[in-house]
């Protein structure tokens, strides 16, 4: 890709210029304040949609007095011209040159789908321009004000390896926890088998047909008056049971008409609560967002603060890079600073009734939510007194119509004539002992059904764990792999192309005063680079900062070789900080890099002038 025009519209402190671009180096020189690094960023944006400058939103970068900027690239790709035009409101048209006539290939407002169109077409990245095609204004110098233990290794800067390790990390904490749980989840399974023996359905059976033959035998020894009177007092104890369940049963439905009302009741909350979902998601982006404005405010206020003072003070230089001092510049700046920050005080204000809105629209969902968890309670309950009433039911049936084969009517009263001398009463202690035997098995079953039901919840949720463990082995598995990958298919690669570019600049024997051989490997010790010079291992945090600041350049070029580099370079004010020497070693590093690509420099600096000469000058002033 070969850049040839910028053109801007209400695009920074430009409202509507183009900037012609050539092959080999495009020097954009001239001082602060003038627009330079407004250049580098609608080349930026232009491409990938996003600012420069991490953190940044895109507001940020439109003139403060229009609604929305526009940028737009003209570039050649394969011998076919194109422009490409991205609008801050988030608006995106391609056009391709036919025949001498500019042909609209795509207008979209959709980011994801332009996005993927220019990937497909031009292989354009966020990450992959930022990491290795553009260095941004301040960059060379955050890398070498860095303190050695917060600088692990160059590499890790670059690639953005830690990331890796830090997501293989959190898969080991996660699967350390989920180990723990399958372990408390094993223990309760091994307690819930000891408690859920079955009970012996054959004794169940035996004592209850035991139970029928000594009831005939005492109704045959008593003339059936005793059995009879047993049966009616049973038949009372389980009305009494029937009329205490219906009552219960009707008090559950208290306030509805009937169980299908309580379940209508509870279909419509748990729909509520569905389309109330992802309520603390959104919550969550208002709150990260008002953070954002309220950091975006305090940042204009504090640039504000110190351009005042440097307006109000007697200073005819700026402290930083000892420009004059144009007050009136100094002062439009700030009047477009106190418009932007009170554009973003009425976002920060909308933002946060929008947060009171999510937040009380959460609270009414918490309240369907426990609403919901007691209608679901008494539809528990109801069908669990219906499941009992049935029971009694079918049994109070059977009893009927044991008394009806012996004549007793519902209702009626039982004779108190009593057969004389017809006392059974080791027969009859011997039945109640039975009934007793098998009411105590029957509750045993039914604390054993109730802890199979509470085994198998157990043995669905181990199985759910076991799947969750499988899934974060496949993943770290999938991060080592992805790791080895980086190494075979980015790292040796980059080895070679940075060994010509470390040879090209003569880096290391400039620091010896001597040639040698240099060579560094960034696949040892896991990932952390090595550097050996002439046989001899070298620390990358003992080297000098010149050493550093170029080995730095080289593994960003040599990235961008392996990566898949679109053909230029854009360098922010490389020399911004740098001593004499630094800008010197800087210009020629820049000659050399043009040698093979295209590449567009800012800069103020009269020595970057000079020492670029013969480069395709744009000349800026505050004035534009």
């Amino acid at each position: 890709m070969q850049l040839e025009r910028i053109r801007l519209k209400t695009f920074g402190c430009f409202q509507q210029r183009d900037f012609e671009l050539q092959d080999g180096i495009n020097l954009i020189f001239g001082p602060n304040f003038s627009g330079k690094s407004t250049l580098v960023n609608a080349i930026f944006f232009t491409l990938t949609g996003k600012p420069i400058v991490p953190r940044v939103d895109t507001s940020a970068i439109k003139n403060a007095k229009a609604y929305s900027g526009t940028a737009g690239l003209q570039f050649i790709v394969d011998g076919e011209r194109y422009q490409l035009y991205r609008a801050t409101g988030k608006r995106i048209q391609l056009r391709s040159e036919k025949n001498g006539a500019w042909q609209i290939v795509f207008d979209e407002n959709r980011v994801r789908v332009t996005e993927t169109l220019l990937q497909e077409r031009f292989g354009i990245m966020h990450e992959q321009l930022a990491l290795t095609t553009f260095l941004r204004e301040g960059e060379i110098f955050e890398f070498l004000a860095r303190q050695s233990t917060s600088r692990r290794d160059i590499l890790h800067t670059l690639l953005g390896i830690d990331r890796l390790i830090e997501v293989r990390e959190r898969f080991i904490d996660t699967r350390r926890i989920a180990k723990r749980e399958q372990g408390r989840i094993r223990a309760h399974q091994n307690s819930l088998r000891f408690n859920a023996q079955n009970v012996d359905q054959t004794e169940l059976e035996r004592i209850e047909e035991k139970l029928k033959g000594l009831e005939a035998a005492y109704g045959a020894e008593t003339g059936d008056t005793a059995l009879i009177a047993e049966w009616l007092q049973h038949q009372e104890r389980l009305q009494k049971r029937l009329d205490m369940l219906t009552h219960e049963q009707n008090a559950v439905l208290s306030g509805f008409n009937d169980v299908a009302h309580l379940r209508e009741m509870i279909t419509k909350i748990e729909t509520g609560i569905q389309e109330a979902a992802g309520l603390e998601k959104k919550r969550e982006e208002l709150i990260q967002q008002i953070g954002s404005l309220e950091s975006q405010i305090a940042a204009l206020t504090h640039v504000c603060d110190t351009l005042r003072t440097l307006i109000e003070s007697d200073e005819q230089h700026c402290p930083t890079c000892y420009q004059k001092v144009e007050r009136e510049v100094v002062q439009q700046i700030i009047d477009e600073k106190e418009n932007e920050k009170s554009q973003r005080r009425a976002e920060l204000d909308t933002h946060k009734q929008s947060l009171d809105t999510e937040t009380e629209n959460l609270k009414n969902r918490r309240e369907l939510e426990h609403r919901l968890q007691t209608f679901r309670g008494l539809l528990t309950r109801f069908e669990q007194h219906s499941g009992e009433i049935a029971e009694i039911q079918n049994e109070l049936r059977d009893l009927t119509t044991r008394l009806m084969e012996r004549g007793i009517q519902k209702g009626k009263e039982l004779s108190s004539e009593t057969p004389m001398g017809l006392d059974k009463p080791k027969l009859k202690a011997q039945i109640d002992q039975e009934r007793k035997r098998l009411d105590q098995l029957k509750q045993q079953e039914a604390v054993r059904l109730d802890r199979l039901g509470a085994l198998q919840r157990v043995n669905r949720d181990a199985a759910k764990v076991e799947k969750t463990l499988l899934s974060l082995e496949l993943a770290c598995a999938g991060v080592d792999k992805t790791i080895e990958t980086l190494q075979r298919q980015i790292l040796k690669p980059a080895e070679e192309e940075l060994h010509h570019w470390l040879e090209k600049m003569e880096l290391f024997s400039i620091s010896r005063g001597s040639g040698g051989q240099t060579r560094v490997d960034l696949q040892r010790q896991h990932l952390l680079p090595s550097l050996t010079i002439d046989g001899v291992d070298r620390s990358l945090m003992l080297l000098s900062g010149s050493e550093k600041m170029f080995l730095y350049l080289c593994f960003k070029v040599a990235l961008a070789k392996v990566l898949g580099n679109p053909g230029f370079f854009v360098f922010d004010d490389p020399t911004l900080h740098l001593d004499e020497e630094r800008k010197a070693l800087m210009v020629d590093f820049i000659s050399q890099l043009a040698e093979e690509h295209q590449v567009v420099v800012t800069s103020y600096d009269e020595d970057v002038r000079s020492g670029l000469a013969g480069a395709n000058l744009i000349e800026m002033t505050r004035e534009a």
